[in-house]
């Protein structure tokens, strides 16, 4: 399993930015991510953009799962 050196939410972009080293980034965009999440509420999209700002490495990890968030 590959291990996240770094992940942080740029607001510029929307999206979250991993390292796995220094030769490895991955960007994962926030909208095309919560794009497949369906929601009963849609406000509820707060939720996903708050995790991808205050925790960008758990956002990551669901986003990278099979299935998605």
């Amino acid at each position: 399993m590959t291990k996240i050196i770094l992940a942080m939410y740029n607001p510029e972009t929307d999206c979250v930015e991993v390292s796995l080293n220094e030769n490895i980034r991955i960007s994962f965009y926030c909208k095309k991510c919560n794009a497949s999440v369906r929601l009963d509420e849609p406000s509820d999209i707060a939720y996903l953009t708050r995790l991808a700002m205050e925790e960008p490495g758990l956002h990551t990890k669901l986003a990278s799962r099979d299935g998605g968030l």
